[in-house]
């Protein structure tokens, strides 16, 4: 077991604001940190519990790897990556290798960032997965408590930050998948009301991941969507999983970011969500 949260989402987006924007709009995201860099430019935004969303930007280097994956992606935004937070890198590599995954882009050269991704094709997620162990936020670690310099390049309004609860998506064998995700990534799976061909996971903290399998040759793979709601209830989609379908089948597309966005209204006390 490795993996203790599922720490934040990263989109490849073509510019931060447009993605920005919809997320600020929609979940009360704000701004975190920025920077410009010759690979790519990220910047991180705090929703509720200060789970964090990422945003990939190609940057000011000919041969940036996001550039390379949006044209993968035709240009349009597209997740990316998930990160999950481990206490312990060299054991979480360790693990994979007995799994027979070989981590790659491995970096333990700092202490307070020391990383390694799992490829989709080696885990069947249908998404790259990043493991890191850092016991401090981005802002701690760079020493930056103003963004990194870079003032935010949208306007920010103040609706109260949402709880992500659920990140969904779809494999081509979720058998393979979620033997990673137990054996590799510490998680707890838990099944739903959408039948045996779904299953969730849960880590000690952050959002579950939800995951359906769909056929191969769909082109329907990867992660689809996220399930908000409010911070003020504590909620988890293997509390009431009768409601999943109609919770994710309600999302709204938003191209900004390549993904569909779920959220689930505040209930009357007493009631079930």
């Amino acid at each position: 077991m490795s993996a203790h949260e599922l720490d934040h989402l990263a989109i490849a987006v073509p510019s931060w604001a447009p993605a920005g924007a919809v997320l600020n709009r929609e979940l009360g995201a704000r701004w975190a940190s920025g920077f410009h860099m010759e690979a790519f430019n990220p910047c991180q935004l705090a929703v509720a519990d200060d789970m964090r969303l990422e945003l990939l930007e190609p940057g000011s280097g000919e041969h940036s790897f996001i550039q390379r994956f949006l044209s993968d992606h035709d240009g349009q935004s597209a997740p990316h990556h998930i990160t999950f937070k481990v206490h312990d890198i060299r054991a979480a590599i360790a693990g994979a290798q007995r799994a027979g995954i070989e981590p790659i882009l491995v970096n333990l050269k700092y202490s307070q960032w020391q990383e390694a991704f799992l490829h989709p094709r080696d885990t069947g997620l249908g998404f790259l997965a990043q493991i890191v162990q850092a016991p401090q936020s981005v802002e701690e670690i760079t020493g930056t408590d103003d963004g990194g310099g870079l003032a935010c390049p949208w306007e920010q309004n103040d609706t109260a930050p949402l709880r992500i609860s659920l990140i969904y998506g779809n494999v081509a064998d979720l058998a393979q998948a979620g033997a990673v995700l137990r054996e590799v990534l510490g998680a707890r799976e838990y099944s739903t009301a959408m039948g045996a061909t779904t299953a969730g996971f849960h880590w000690d903290e952050g959002a579950d991941l939800l995951l359906s399998e769909v056929d191969g040759a769909s082109g329907n793979g990867g992660i689809q969507g996220i399930l908000t709601g409010p911070a003020d209830v504590v909620w988890s989609p293997q509390d009431f999983p009768e409601r999943l379908p109609a919770l994710l089948a309600a999302g709204v597309a938003h191209p900004e970011i390549g993904l569909r966005i779920s959220i689930l209204q505040h209930t009357p006390a007493g009631a079930s969500p």
